[in-house]
Parts: C-alpha cells; structure tokens; sequence
C-alpha cells in the first residue's frame, strides 16, 4: 500500500474534489494517511475535509480520538476569522468527535456571531449531535434569518433543513425494548442472489417454513421474530407494510405512517416519540429527486409519536422504488444482530459473513465434519470462521501475504473462541507459493482475491495459475475446494486445463453490485 507523505497529501488537496480522490483511491495506506493528515490538521489546520471524510470510518473516528491534541486543534479551528470553509469543517468535526457541553457553548456562541451563513447550518447540525440541555435549549429558540435577496434563498432553505434535524437528534430520547411481536407477521429475508435455497433449507433445520422464494429473498410467516437470527444465511429482515404504493410522498406517508406507529405501540416498551429513518433503494424515474422526496416524506410523517432522527434511529422505512410505484418495508434495529459475534475487525474486501455462510452450505453436501480446512487468503477470516460455525472442524487454517489482513484475523479469531467456541483457528503470514504443510487438507476454502487486491489481470492470471498447481500439494486426493471469484471465467479456463481438478458444481451469485461464482 501507498504511504503518501504530508507534501503528497497538500498536493492532492490542492486538486478539484482532492479530498474525494483519495479516499477512492484503493492503494493508499489509509492508517498513514488518517495518522499524517491528524498530524497536519492539529499544526497548520489543513485538511480538515479529508478529516471528515476519513472519520466517516469508525475505525479512523476512533483512532484520531486518541491524539488529545485534535479537540483543542478544532476548538481553534472554530475560531478562526481567517477561513469560513474552515470553520464550516471544524464544527462539523467537533459534531462528531465530542458531547461535551463545554464544546456546545463554543458552538453557541460561534453560532450568536457567525455572518457567514455557509457556516451556520453546519453549526446547526453539530450541536445537534454534541446534545445537551444547552445546546436543545439553543436549537429550540433559534430562529434563521429571513434571506436578505434572492441569493440568500437557498443558504436560508439550508439553514431550516439544518435546524430541523439538528432538534431532532439533540432531543432527549426514551430507549425504546423490544418485547416480542404481538401476532404472527410476514416477514421477508434477503439472501445472495441465487442462494434463496441454502437459506430455505437452513430455515427449514429450525421448523421455520418459507414461501414465496425469489433469486435474492424469500418470505415466512412468524411470531418469533429473535428465532429468525439462528439462521446465518440472510442478510436482512425487513417487515413489509406494503408491496405497491404510488411513489408519491403522499401515498407513502398515509401508508407507512400508521402502519410504523402501531407496530413500535404493540411490540415495544415506552411512549412515543419513535426514532426513524427513511431509506430509498432501486432506481427513481428523472423527474423525481431522491433528497426531496425524503424531505416530503418527512415532513408529512413527523408529529409528536414519530421523529426522524437519521444520526439516532429505532426504526428504518425502506423505500424499494420502481418506475411510478414502491415496496414499503419497516426494519428494525431495536434488535442487534449478534450472529457473527467473532466479526471484530473488517478489511474493505472483507466478505459479508452472510454470504459466506450461505456460499458454504451451497457446497455443504461435499463438506465434511472434523475436516481439516484452508483458506489460503483468508483476510479477515470469515469464510473460516463460518466454516466452523457450519460444523466441527479439527483445524481452521489461514494463510495471506498480508499482515494487516492477519493482525485482524487474529483479532477475530480471539473473539471466536470467547463468542462462538471456535478454538482451532490459527492464522499465519507467508505467500500461500511458498507456504508448505506437513499434509494435505481435507477442503479449500477461498475468496479468490481480484480487481487491485492483486493489481491486474495478469496478476491475477498468476495467483489462480499458481494456486491450481499447487492444489495438489494444499489439499488431498478426492478432497474439495470452494473458490469463490469475480473473475470466473479465467478460473473456469484455467481448472478446465487441469486434469487432476474437476468441477462439481457452480452458481452465479451478486455481492455489492458485483457478480461473482461458486465452485
């Protein structure tokens, strides 16, 4: 990876969309470059854009939490008359770093004197965040400035748009506990695309029958909703309010409104207000703006019993649009997920462990129990890890050049022996080229990696060529690999050119937008 020095870093920053650019760019050290622009921010006060973006990641937040000169570099920055775009950042950096009511008054007052009104609604957002008795009491009588022309309109429109959510996340909330559903519901869950059957069947172990099954969901219908989550093989349970509605901000507020409030009534402890948010999936016609859309939705949903909070929400309404009309769905976040408990640390290619439990039980019926299993470039360690969790294993060995991608493996495989029981993982550093066992493993496992992992097509080419020479030595006569790979079509070609391998099944799947197989 990339380590880009301080000079770099200006430099970049100093072109159009600078900050963005580095972000995207795959091959940077972002652990250096969280660490050097921190550096720079707290001496020059530079680079204050990329700082947001980089805390966008709750790695990169906590980690710039630990340098105790950040906040007093943001306190100045607040200050500063030199830069408006610079105090803009710096209240929107203290938002994110601190509930400090200390931190609220600096706000306040920056806010009381504040002229340029870029600024303000930026100002307005992180006291909502930093919250407290000061700053709701200053949201609640603030009052924005009526634009002076035509010019002003817009950073006026801005300014109320800020206001309004700031009021709704400093308010003071009620922890709304999940007690049960209070009748049976139909509840549809989302799994990979083409694996609906893996999650049918795992469903089917717990006496739970699907119907109603799709390429990428099926639907049950339960009174247990917490029973649903000994399944591993579905991504999401979302609650449908309704399957066709018009994409209107009308249509779906007077449909999901009440809908939303009845079911936090019957199923939840405590009193209104209930914390929401909206999110709109699937593509709208051009006529219709997806952020003004949710502003109407909004405005016609919030009152006294529901509050769209999008910093602090109990509950999500998913918009799932089409050409003139929409699927509604409620989900719940009132009840953590704790599947994948050993799921510490991720690395961006980490794979949804979802997935990976779902891509395991497509090739359950070759898979054996007390094998012993490797991935030879096992990353954060997921597809090991549910390789254990499908069912006994004498070992659990995984393989990367990477360090960082072994450092988080270790990390996960800690958790895995205090949350999932799973002791047999071990996780070593070394080029699967060059790694050697005193025997072959029983199974293979792998996310084969692509795309800049392994830099280009070429790249490629050699690790799949490399691995499938060396698939003799890694895993025994009549033992089984799962390859896992966006680039099928190289990998097909390559085990077709192999006479000792053969393929036994495949299947086409999606993840993320991309399109990756099985074999």
């Amino acid at each position: 990876m990339k380590r880009l020095t301080r000079s770099e870093i200006k430099a970049e920053l100093e072109k159009p969309n600078g900050s963005a650019e580095i972000m995207n760019d795959s091959t940077i050290d972002k652990i250096s470059l969280c660490d050097e622009t921190t550096a720079m921010f707290i001496e020059e006060s530079i680079g204050s854009a990329l700082m947001i973006r980089l805390a966008k990641s709750r790695a990169m937040l906590l980690r710039m939490s630990g340098n105790p000169a950040l906040l007093p570099a943001m306190r100045k920055a607040l200050a500063s008359d030199a830069s408006p775009k610079l105090r803009r950042n710096a209240a929107r950096l203290i938002g994110l770093f601190t509930k400090d009511e200390a931190d609220a008054r600096l706000l306040i007052e920056r806010l009381k004197c504040e002229d340029t009104r870029f600024v303000r609604p930026s100002l307005l957002f992180a006291l909502g965040a930093v919250g407290g008795e000061s700053a709701q009491r200053a949201l609640d009588e603030y009052v924005p400035a009526p634009p002076a022309d035509e010019t002003e309109q817009k950073h006026y429109l801005e300014e109320c748009e800020a206001l309004k959510q700031a009021r709704a996340a400093a308010m003071k909330h009620e922890k709304h506990i999940f007690r049960g559903l209070d009748k049976v519901y139909e509840i549809e869950l989302t799994a990979p695309d083409r694996l609906t059957e893996q999650l049918k069947a795992e469903l089917e172990d717990f006496d739970i029958e699907a119907f109603d099954v799709r390429r990428n969901s099926l639907k049950v219908n339960t009174d247990d909703y917490i029973g649903l989550f000994e399944a591993r093989c579905f991504s999401e349970a979302l609650i449908p309010i309704d399957m066709k509605v018009d994409l209107t901000a009308e249509a779906i507020s007077s449909c999901a409104k009440p809908f939303m409030l009845d079911f936090m009534r019957k199923t939840h402890e405590g009193e209104p207000p209930y914390r929401y948010r909206i999110e709109i999936t699937g593509d709208l016609p051009g006529d219709i703006n997806r952020s003004e859309l949710k502003k109407a939705i909004r405005d016609l949903t919030d009152d006294k019993t529901l509050v769209n909070a999008p910093a602090d929400y109990e509950i999500e309404l998913r918009i799932a649009a089409s050409v003139s009309s929409a699927r509604l769905y409620l989900k719940l976040f009132t009840v953590r997920d704790e599947r994948f408990p050993y799921r510490k640390e991720m690395l961006p290619a980490s794979m949804n462990p979802a997935a990976a439990a779902a891509v395991l039980r497509f090739a359950s019926d070759y898979l054996t129990v007390n094998a012993r299993v490797i991935d030879p470039c096992c990353g954060s360690g997921t597809l090991l890890f549910e390789r254990g969790m499908l069912s006994p294993c004498a070992s659990l060995t995984g393989v990367d050049i990477s360090h960082k991608a072994i450092d988080c493996a270790r990390v996960n495989a800690e958790a895995a022996v205090k949350t999932c029981g799973i002791t047999q993982a071990k996780f070593i550093c070394n080029d699967i080229m060059r790694f050697e066992s005193k025997r072959p493993y029983d199974e293979l496992i792998c996310n084969l990696p692509f795309g800049n992992r392994v830099g280009n097509h070429s790249s490629c080419e050699r690790l799949y060529e490399g691995l499938l020479d060396r698939m003799g030595l890694l895993v025994k006569k009549g033992g089984i690999a799962v390859l896992y790979t966006m680039e099928f079509t190289l990998l097909k070609n390559l085990i077709r050119e192999r006479r000792n391998i053969e393929i036994l099944k495949q299947e086409r799947t999606e993840a993320g937008g991309l399109t990756p197989m099985i074999f």
